[in-house]
């Protein structure tokens, strides 16, 4: 297949440890074999030039950071301010708090929300620990509801089964980028009078009927730390149209003072109340006011790409993409998961690990995304139950018991059957990209019985 000019041109590196995979590789058997015959078995890899570099920098940005640094106010000023409301004007929300990193847009949420020990908040499973940070943080419980292996994302009727008198909110997390179903959370929040926060850390501009996510709920946190869809290196943020409650997170995230004191000012040595200081740079906001720019831009192309992809690969057998959940329009793709079908009879005894291996050396970097090791298992929260704060009002907790309670089946078999790829550079190709990533899908599948052996 011939491959594109412009591409070629460019300087292409593949971004983080998912696209990497396809450069380290099981190793390929030398190049003896014909057009259609898989890379690993030794025919030519169907993607050999590389992705569009990710994170993504032009130098016509050098003259906006250089503007800063030499103006030398380099904590929160216009630029920080500026890069809010734009934020917030893109997503459609009223109110936008930058901060230093998406793990404290997500923890000053909770830290400014109605939660105190004894309460629960239910959470989505899959995601990293930083998604629960704050509401340990409040000494509340977190209660686990299992996802949709379908979809990813919690099982909405998993969900409302784990209310109980105690429950005060509800933490959604849109993996991968994909939208949770927030049309039924949202009617089950009012129902139970529970507030919502959205981890929409890998989501960035995602929108369900035309509405963004981090829109719905009380808070939408969102981070642009290098790899995610908008990256400034690190760098959070909190989207709400609450207007008391943003004015408390505005004052949490400097020093506690009151919300008409500037940041780096002295007008007021004295906080009114327990905060902390997560104020973003200057330069950050000028790094993130660049790439905004392009984002919208981006989104569309990466959206565009992933629902082209997804068209060519219905109609493969053993390896399948998840279910969108209903309304979703548009799809961020900072990772694009797929389900391996291990015993499919079309995978002729090949295993996940075989075929991630098969696909990286075709040039489609691959991994098998969280391991099984699901987070409220983890050793982090059995620790802080161990802490004096729970043991106060929790007594001893039995970490046993607690996980057979919170046991999700659903994650551990998606655990065990997922499949990421990378969607940033993977995604803002053209289409001959998503033809050759469906090349290699094909290859691979259609030796399926000689890898195997392999």
């Amino acid at each position: 297949m011939k491959k594109s000019n412009d591409l070629s041109r460019r300087d292409f590196l593949r971004a983080g440890a998912i696209s990497a995979a396809a450069m380290t590789a099981a190793p390929v058997i030398a190049n003896t074999a014909d057009a259609d015959t898989p890379a690993i078995l030794g025919g030519p890899a169907a993607r050999t030039t590389g992705y569009p570099r990710w994170p993504h920098w032009s130098s016509e940005y050098n003259a906006e950071i250089a503007a800063v640094m030499e103006r030398g106010v380099w904590s929160r000023a216009e630029r920080v301010t500026e890069f809010e409301h734009q934020w917030a004007e893109m997503n459609g929300a009223k109110h936008c708090l930058a901060v230093v990193n998406g793990t404290n847009a997500l923890s000053a949420s909770f830290m400014e929300l109605d939660i105190n020990p004894g309460d629960e908040v239910i959470c989505s499973p899959y995601t990293f620990s930083a998604s629960i940070f704050g509401i340990l943080y409040k000494g509340a419980m977190p209660v686990w509801a299992d996802i949709d292996p379908e979809t990813s994302q919690v099982d909405v009727e998993k969900l409302r089964a784990k209310i109980t008198p105690r429950t005060k909110g509800i933490m959604v997390v849109h993996i991968c980028g994909l939208p949770a179903d927030m049309t039924a959370i949202m009617e089950i929040a009012r129902e139970h009078n529970l507030f919502v926060v959205e981890d929409a850390c890998q989501a960035h501009l995602s929108s369900i009927n035309g509405k963004k996510v981090g829109t719905f709920g009380n808070a939408g946190c969102f981070s642009f730390q290098t790899s995610k869809c908008i990256p400034i290196g690190e760098g959070g943020g909190i989207l709400t149209d609450d207007p008391d409650f943003y004015d408390r997170l505005y004052s949490y995230h400097n020093y506690g003072y009151a919300t008409t004191i500037m940041p780096g000012t002295w007008g007021s040595i004295h906080s009114f109340r327990l905060a902390n200081k997560i104020r973003m740079a200057e330069y950050q906001a000028a790094m993130g006011l660049c790439q905004l720019r392009v984002a919208e831009e981006n989104h569309i192309k990466r959206n565009e790409n992933g629902n082209y992809l997804r068209e060519l690969l219905a109609d493969l057998q053993g390896v399948r993409t998840v279910r969108y959940n209903p309304g979703v329009d548009s799809v961020s793709h900072y990772l694009f998961p797929m389900i391996f079908d291990e015993g499919n009879d079309a995978l002729k005894g090949m295993t996940r690990e075989q075929f991630i291996n098969a696909i990286s050396a075709e040039g489609v970097g691959a991994t098998v995304g969280y391991p099984n090791d699901p987070l409220y298992g983890q050793k982090l929260i059995e620790t802080t139950f161990q802490s004096p704060i729970y043991k106060k009002f929790y007594g001893d907790i039995d970490f046993e018991a607690y996980k057979e309670e919170n046991n999700c089946p659903a994650l551990a078999k998606t655990c065990d059957t997922s499949i990421w790829f990378s969607g940033q550079g993977l995604f803002l190709g053209d289409r001959q990209v998503m033809d050759e990533i469906y090349l290699a899908f094909k290859k691979v599948l259609s030796h399926a019985e000689q890898i195997a052996k392999a």
